[in-house]
Parts: structure tokens; sequence; C-alpha cells
């Protein structure tokens, strides 16, 4: 279709940054075609569609209004917003500046613009952007709720209590207002405030697995493990076997020490999650603790088969082989944890205090190497390395420098670490003689 001299002029108006009288002529246009309340009525659509989340059919319908109206800031929030929901940044940017220009007193271009500087990494222009919006458009839930949520993200925690606390009267039935009010509340310690907000959240969106998941955290938080685990067990009820879900009643079940409980969801969650291999650790690790160790092996030997250098299971079977005990096999496989994770410092000292424990003296030297090695991996606050240090210059005769370590560990361990205890005692053994 031919474009009339009105368009024409409004194009250049636009062109030219003078908003408000391109504004006047496209409107003018439309008004002249007869095509302004079908605009309107597109325009309407296009906001259900996306809506809805039929990307898709909004957007077609919003290129259709401007194609007729290039100044109908509207088309331009709503391709800026599905442009942020396609991850496509670039063409986000460009509408939500497109908005910003033609309604500067519209808080929801200004919100957009926010969104863009977030996902740009741009976190010393968001809040400016996002403040803005929020102050033009009190009203809207979208600007009132960005806000927000990024605050919270950022630890704002009263700001963003504020921010929230304005969308969900805005909008009290959507539960990302509520689940991000909880987040807030939590944010800033108000733990039973943020219980509320987010039983609120899960009410209205009870197959929502973050409601639950952070009604976990917070009942954690406040140390009611058995309410923890008890809420967790209904959000598995509402929303399955979610590996996330899993998780946290794992924990909260190991606060619990209820072992056998433990090694049931790590079972669940090994079902919807096989190739989780903290899992498969943790399954083995708990069967330990539930004295079941030929399940132990079990497992460790089933995650080296999916990742053969998965060093930790080399070390758990390390372990169990230590207790049995297989030395030889112990050793190994300390040794092939060592391989696969060489600036690991467990799997090294674990090495060594199967020598120093042993009866082969030949062995002594090569355990003080070994934890000679474990000291420059390990941190400064792992008192276990010096302790085995001075374990393996006593075997090797080494009184002084065994009393050196031991008196250090005493020095500079804080009182109450299990090390200083043990320090003491082997200092005591020293002076005595043995």
């Amino acid at each position: 279709m031919a474009r009339s001299e009105l368009f024409s002029r409004g194009e250049q108006a636009l062109k030219s940054g003078a908003y408000d009288e391109a504004k006047k002529l496209f409107r003018e246009d439309e008004d002249a075609k007869g095509s302004r309340a079908d605009s309107i009525a597109k325009l309407q659509a296009a906001d259900a569609k996306l809506a809805a989340g039929d990307l898709n059919a909004a957007a077609a319908l919003y290129e259709t209004v401007l194609e007729r109206n290039p100044s109908v800031a509207e088309a331009y929030q709503g391709l800026g917003r599905i442009a942020l929901f396609t991850g496509n940044v670039e063409a986000a940017k460009v509408h939500a500046m497109a908005a910003v220009r033609l309604a500067p007193r519209h808080g929801l271009g200004w919100t957009l613009v926010g969104l863009v500087h977030e996902s740009l990494e741009e976190h010393d222009l968001v809040v400016e952007a996002l403040k803005k919006g929020a102050e033009l458009s009190p009203e809207l839930f979208l600007c009132q709720f960005n806000l927000g949520r990024y605050l919270a993200s950022r630890g704002r925690a009263p700001d963003a209590v504020a921010a929230l606390t304005q969308a969900t009267a805005l909008a009290p039935n959507n539960p990302d207002g509520f689940l991000f009010l909880g987040l807030a509340y939590k944010v800033g310690k108000q733990y039973r405030l943020a219980l509320k907000a987010l039983e609120k959240a899960k009410d209205l969106a009870p197959k929502n697995v973050d409601a639950w998941a952070t009604l976990g955290d917070v009942l954690f938080e406040l140390r009611e493990f058995q309410a923890a685990r008890d809420m967790l067990d209904q959000g598995l009820a509402a929303c399955g076997d979610h590996p996330a879900l899993l998780e946290k009643a794992l924990a909260a079940t190991m606060m619990l020490d209820d072992v056998p409980a433990a090694v049931a969801y790590l079972e669940r969650e090994l079902k919807v999650a096989p190739q989780h291999e903290q899992a498969w650790l943790n399954l083995a690790n708990v069967s330990i603790l539930n004295g079941e160790y030929d399940k132990a092996e079990k497992v460790a030997k089933q995650l080296l088969e999916k990742n053969p250098r998965q060093w930790e299971a080399h070390f758990v079977l390390g372990n169990l082989y230590a207790a049995a005990p297989v030395p030889q096999k112990a050793e190994a496989a300390y040794r092939k944890a060592i391989e696969c994770a060489p600036t690991e410092w467990r799997p090294v000292v674990n090495l060594a205090t199967l020598f120093i424990e042993g009866a082969d003296a030949a062995r002594y030297p090569e355990a003080q190497a070994l934890l000679e090695k474990a000291a420059a991996l390990a941190p400064k606050t792992e008192w276990r390395v010096p302790y085995n240090q001075a374990l393996a210059l006593t075997r090797l005769g080494r009184k002084d420098e065994a009393l050196a370590l031991v008196r250090g560990i005493q020095r500079d361990a804080p009182p109450t670490h299990p090390m200083v205890a043990e320090a003491k005692k082997l200092e005591a053994n020293l002076l005595g003689g043995v």
C-alpha cells in the first residue's frame, strides 16, 4: 500500500526526534485511513496473546500495529518483553529505547530498559531505570515486581520488601509476587514473614517447585528440620520427585539423623537424575553411615562405571577397604583417586595414614613425604594434616619435629577443635618417652 503524505511526514518527524509531532501525524494518518480502531483492537489482542504465552502471535500483531503507526510505544513495549523472553537482548534494547523515547512518562518502558541492563550485567545502571519505571507507573505490577525482585537479588531487603508488597497488592493472585516477597524477607532474615508469603505463593501455584524449595530453606534456617522435611514431602507429593526437593529433604533428614530415610531420598533422586554424580557419592557415604558397606561399595563402583575418573568414588572405596581392613585394595583405590585429582589433599592424607597405621616401617618415610605434599595442598586450617605429620615423624623417631607440630596445633587451632585434644595426648606420649 502506498504511503500517504501524513505517514511520510510522521516518519520524518520520528527520525528527527520530534516524537510528539510524529505521534500526532501518525494518529491523523490512521484517522484518515479509518484503521485506528482496528489498530487499538489488535494492540489489545496482542497484549492478551502475550499474557497467554503465545509469543509468535503477539509479535505478529504488534508488528502490524507498528506498520500502520510506528509511534505506538505500547507495541514497542510488547516486542521488548518478547525479545527478553526469548533471550534476544539486542532487540530488546532497541525496542525498550524506542518505548522510552516515545513515552518517557510511561514506567514500563523504563522497566524494560532496566531489564536490558540486567541482562547485560550493567548493574550500575539497573536500579536507576527500574526505580524510574516503578515511580512513573505505581499501578503496574511488572514495574513494582521487577524493582523488588532485583533489589532482593542484590541483598537490599527493606527496599525489596516495599516494592514487592506493592506488587502483591496490585496482583494478589500472582504467585511470583509472593514468591519473591518471601525471598526478600528471607534475605532480610525475617523468616516468619517469609514463611507467610511463601505459603501464599505455594497455595497459588502448588506445582511451583521454587516455592516449596524456598519454604524448605526458610524452615531449615529456623532449624525446624522436621517441619522442613514435612513441607518438602508435601512439595514432592504436589510436584513429583524433583531432584531439588529431594536434595533439600535429604539435608533436613540428615539433620534429624534419620539415615534410612536419607538412603530412601537418594535412591528416589537417582531414579530421576541418574547422571547426578554427587547423588551417587551421597548414597555411598550415607550407606556407610547406615552400616551397609556392601551397598556403599556397589554404589561407588556403579558411579565409576559412569565416570572412571570420578576421584571421590575411588576415595570412598579407599575408605571402605581401609576400614575392612584390606590395605592393598585401599592403597590401590587411594592412588587412583590421587591420579584422577592430583590437587586434592584428602586421598593423599588417607593414603599416608594407611601407611602410618600399618606395621611396615619401610612405608613410614613415604607417609611423611605424602603428608608434606598434603600440607602444600590442604587449607592451613586443616589441622588433621600437621597432626598426621607429627604421627609420621614419631614413627620415624624424629621426636623434636613431632613436638613442634603438636605444639603448633595447640597454639594456632581453635581450643574446641578435636585435633587440639589429640595433639595434647600425643605431646604427653612424646614427653613420656613413648
